[in-house]
């Protein structure tokens, strides 16, 4: 049987707009009017932003468990009484739960209903993409258990909505570094992540893989309704949708070569197991036609994802001696270099609180105190100036409160400074003013140009990732998408870091303390950053494990051509690690100098106390 010629002309003809204008009319039954108005508005913005989670207001359906609600609702507020309904469960139209479902819909909405996938207008569905390819006109509205993407990765919903705004995924390519580590193959089925129309992550649950490579560039529209974070998604017609892959690792969809229906004999198909342990086509539908001769072969074996079946040859699994083995570092970029300098800060300031210069009057060293007497406000730092040429480690020494801190959290873009500029030799040549970039540029900088190494290792490192995970989060989030590159960058920085690489593979949450912070430090070094910065480096650490953690940022800092800036109330370690230093007292810079120089000979009173308390 086949599809009126008059219907397919009319779906042929029938565009993303009429299709959902169309479904506006005759609008009544379960969902209320103003619900359905929100459904219609949110899938209009949501097929004008491809891949775009849009939220909507509804209420709770009145459906069991189980029904897909979200579906359900995007069904209900799109359907009018000239559309046909096709409901599938599991591939089946003929189940519990497809036959009350579309008994809903149609006596809701008075729509018609069909088991025909050429005869319907729209299509809703669980687990599965008909086999049937959708035509022009046709609508596929599929029911999400799960909607966000980064979920897995990552709890707080308002960093997953940076992280979307910011197209900020490297933690779901960490996730498949990490699959691929333990697998040697990327062992996600439904819900497998996709990059919709080159721009944001989605999620393709309830479908397989087998369905995914169908997404792109399909003639339908396609709309996944989550219910219960009240999320609508859509891939419009003819949109590209490519599955995150890394580029030597290729894509693949459930199955073997050569592997077949038990009832139809067909081959490209999605399999599924039947009783005895046989397959079985998962569309029932499908498998039924192709037994009764009707349906065209030709036509779906062109749109089937053959070519993305396993290729057992092509996978390689790398093993930490394969590792060894590979290892490329490659070279180093040349030092930006602007004036002698790679960083330079001037006139920085930091005011908590009511007031701007007028809050500076009457604090600081001479007055003993950073709060203001006339506004209340605390001057954290203020005009603090220096400059760091390539190679050259400076520190910034001072007690708690000083402000040198302050001074960091301002350099790397933690805090908004109050006053002055911060230039780098890498950004516009060291013309332009860091501090005036947006956060989501403060943060792109950050991946290439600056490495921070945290006091707790744990604000730097992911706990639950592997070591060499760690690293590829920092190496993917600058654009490295070669899976066997990234793990001979990650080997080679772990060894120059001195973490054996039979402990690559480990979750960070196992290492010790000096452990952590080696591999805090080999992350901040992966993308050869021109800045270092380091707050506290050593603190909290026993005296062995920081002295072992002292000899490698020495050893490191002497044969790279990286700007440092060292933070520290220790003045062990910047003894150590720097060549110059800057001394902070209630706010401001009371000494600078040459390191050797400020320890041995300080002129400032407040210097000499923390020289003599450090020589104690």
């Amino acid at each position: 049987m086949t599809a009126p010629a008059h219907t397919i002309a009319a779906a042929e003809n029938r565009t993303t707009a009429d299709i959902v204008a169309a479904h506006t009319r005759d609008a009544r039954g379960i969902l209320d009017e103003g619900s359905k108005r929100e459904i219609r508005r949110a899938t209009l913005a949501a097929v004008c932003v491809p891949g775009y989670q849009v939220p909507f207001g509804s209420r709770e359906m009145p459906v069991a468990r189980g029904w897909g609600s979200g579906g359900l609702q995007v069904t209900l507020g799109l359907l009018g009484a000239d559309d046909a309904v096709k409901v599938i469960d599991q591939g089946d139209d003929d189940g519990v739960n497809a036959t009350n479902l579309r008994r809903l819909i149609v006596d809701s909405e008075g729509s018609e209903q069909t088991q025909d996938t050429r005869e319907c207008t729209v299509v809703q569905s669980r687990h599965r993409i008909p086999e049937e390819p959708l035509a022009d006109g046709q609508t596929l509205v599929l029911q999400v258990p799960v909607a966000e993407p980064l979920r897995g990765v990552e709890k707080s919903v308002r960093e997953c909505a940076r992280m979307h705004a910011e197209a900020d995924y490297s933690m779901m390519w960490v996730s498949l570094y990490e699959d691929l580590v333990r697998n040697g193959v990327v062992t996600k089925t439904t819900g497998y992540p996709v990059l919709v129309d080159g721009r944001y992550v989605m999620v393709t649950t309830p479908i397989p893989r087998w369905d995914v490579p169908r997404l792109h560039g399909a003639a339908n529209l396609t709309l996944f309704g989550a219910g219960r974070e009240k999320r609508i998604f859509a891939v419009p017609p003819h949109t590209d949708v490519a599955p995150l892959t890394f580029d030597d690792v290729p894509f693949e969809v459930e199955g073997v070569s050569g592997q077949c229906c038990v009832r139809c004999g067909s081959a490209d198909t999605f399999l599924v197991e039947a009783s005895g342990g046989a397959l079985a086509c998962s569309d029932v539908e499908w498998c039924t036609r192709v037994r009764d001769g009707d349906a065209d072969l030709t036509r779906h074996h062109a749109c089937a994802p053959l070519r993305f079946l396993p290729d057992p040859s092509a996978r390689v699994r790398v093993t930490v001696a394969d590792v060894r083995e590979r290892r490329d570092p490659g070279t180093r970029s040349v030092p930006v270099v602007a004036d002698g300098w790679t960083l330079a800060a001037r006139g920085l300031g930091k005011i908590h609180g009511p007031g701007d210069e007028r809050a500076v009057v009457g604090t600081g060293p001479a007055a003993g105190t950073a709060i203001s007497p006339l506004t209340g406000a605390v001057v954290a730092a203020w005009d603090v100036d220096f400059d760091v040429a390539p190679g050259e480690a400076l520190g910034v020494i001072g007690e708690s409160g000083s402000g040198k801190s302050t001074v960091l959290r301002c350099l790397v873009g933690e805090e908004r400074a109050t006053t002055g500029a911060m230039y780098l030799a890498g950004v516009d040549a060291g013309q332009r003013d860091v501090f005036g970039l947006d956060d989501a540029s403060r943060r792109a900088l950050r991946i290439d140009t600056i490495g921070l190494v945290h006091q707790n290792p744990a604000d730097g490192l992911t706990m639950p990732v592997s070591a060499g995970g760690n690293i590829a989060e920092r190496l993917t989030a600058a654009g490295w998408r070669n899976y066997h590159e990234i793990r001979d960058r990650a080997a080679w920085l772990l060894e120059q870091v001195e973490v054996p690489l039979d402990r690559m593979d480990d979750p960070v949450r196992t290492f010790s303390g000096g452990m952590r912070q080696r591999v805090q430090i080999a992350k901040a070094l992966a993308t050869d950053p021109g800045v270092l910065l380091l707050d506290e480096p050593t603190t909290g650490l026993d005296a062995s494990v920081a002295a072992g953690v002292l000899d490698l940022l020495r050893t490191l800092l002497a044969e790279r051509d990286t700007a440092a800036v060292v933070v520290s109330h220790d003045f062990a370690v910047i003894e150590a690690l720097t060549d110059r230093s800057l001394v902070m007292n209630v706010g401001r810079v009371v000494e600078t100098g040459l390191t050797d120089q400020l320890f041995q000979d300080p002129h400032h009173p407040y210097t000499q106390r923390l020289v003599a308390a450090a020589r104690r």
